[in-house]
């Protein structure tokens, strides 16, 4: 498995986060992401980046790992902040102005807000897609929503699909990464600038593209061939049960995070 992109791929290690239980650590992500929507402080989501690095450390993930496979996100980021920075808040005072464009001090304060918000939505994903298998992610939501079977929604299918897509994104850089080397074996230069990396892309998407519908066509067979049938009632290999660290987490998260936002949020 290539080590330049892991995102969506689990890490099985023996580290306080591992050992949590799927449910605590998926609430703790929804409730710091919900939360994190209703401020636009630089100040709150700094305190969480750090919260979640060390909880990415208590996990036994190098921060070395994660500066390394983050660098993808940076790109939205980018067009994020500069969004912001030349279209939001110009009717506040100008800072400065660079080559024509004015910058404005609302649309620092929003271009700063709204990265740094992105960095926290890609550090839980982090968190969450590193400790927990997606197994266990699939089993955990498609027991949150069970209630919603009465009203037919196909609860089954939805633990599925984030399955198997949480299985097929380290997959799918993988065979990226391979379709790469192979393109520049054959004197593909995908050096340049960024308008001639962009044409160059057609060399790898539309390999990986084929390769994608190929896996889900081969997958949906075997799924068939199986007897997969959607409504069936099903069992659970694995029981999961709330123990005294998993709710002690919860609730020192939980009541950290609020006192955060209601005095810098």
């Amino acid at each position: 498995m290539t080590s330049r992109f892991i995102f969506g791929q689990y890490k099985p290690k023996d580290s306080f986060g591992h050992r949590l239980d799927p449910r605590a650590k998926i609430f703790f992500a929804v409730y710091l992401m919900v939360l994190s929507v209703f401020t636009t402080s630089a100040g709150f989501y700094l305190a969480l980046i750090l919260g979640l690095l060390l909880l990415l450390q208590l996990s036994r993930i190098s921060l070395g790992m994660v500066q390394r496979n983050i660098r993808p996100f940076f790109i939205l980021i980018i067009i994020t902040a500069l969004y912001h920075l030349l279209f939001s808040a110009r009717d506040t005072a100008t800072v400065f102005n660079i080559f024509g464009f004015r910058l404005t001090e609302g649309g620092l304060t929003m271009a700063a807000g709204f990265s740094l918000r992105v960095l926290v939505f890609v550090g839980i994903a982090f968190f969450l897609s590193l400790t927990i298998m997606p197994t266990d992610l699939a089993d955990s939501l498609v027991n949150w929503l069970k209630p919603l079977k009465k009203f037919r929604v196909p609860v089954n299918d939805i633990g599925l699909i984030l399955f198997i897509a949480m299985r097929l994104i380290p997959v799918l850089a993988e065979e990226l990464d391979t379709i790469r080397k192979a393109q520049m074996v054959r004197g593909v230069d995908f050096s340049g600038g960024l308008v001639k990396k962009a044409r160059k892309l057609a060399f790898l998407l539309i390999p990986v593209f084929q390769s994608a519908l190929r896996r889900a066509d081969d997958l949906a067979l075997a799924i068939e061939s199986r007897g997969y049938i959607s409504s069936a009632e099903r069992s659970s290999y694995r029981i999961f049960k709330m123990q005294t660290a998993d709710w002690l987490f919860l609730a020192f998260s939980i009541l950290t995070a609020l006192i955060l936002f209601y005095l810098i949020g």
